[in-house]
């Protein structure tokens, strides 16, 4: 192999190795229907301020491996401001659904910005599914 043919290879070796390892990962899990509900599961259509509400979405484990997670609740007041940030961690086998819920009291009424984040944990911070944004409204 010539040098000039030699560095290309290298080249191409370091950004497939960089680009496989930032995808590495993501979308291993599925997340679907987010839900508000109460402490016995039901749905809650029109939360109330100063009411405990459960912010719960599905996770699904697509990938072909135990995947561990933390799932991560943002919620953003109508100014902008982080009204709540709270999370859960723990592990899912291959194909298993798991529905975690995390608690919230909005103690004032107004819209909100729900963001859900599933990393595959707290310190490295790889999204092991994109970004989900939903809209509540207190009164």
């Amino acid at each position: 192999m010539k040098n000039g043919q030699m560095k290309f290879f290298i080249y191409f070796l370091v950004f497939f190795s960089v680009s496989f390892s930032y995808a590495y990962g993501y979308e291993e899990i599925i997340t679907s229907d987010f839900k508000v509900v109460n402490t016995l599961g039901e749905e809650i259509k029109s939360p109330l301020v100063e009411q405990q509400l459960n912010l719960q979405t599905s996770l699904t484990n697509v990938s072909d491996r135990e995947i561990d997670w933390a799932y991560i609740v943002q919620v953003i007041d109508s100014e902008g401001a982080i009204a709540d940030l709270n999370f859960s961690t723990g592990s899912l086998v291959k194909n298993q659904t798991l529905t975690p819920a995390l608690f919230w009291t909005p103690h004032k009424d107004g819209i909100y910005k729900i963001e859900i984040f599933v990393w595959d944990n707290l310190r490295n911070i790889s999204a092991l599914s994109p970004k989900s944004t939903f809209t509540i409204t207190v009164t």
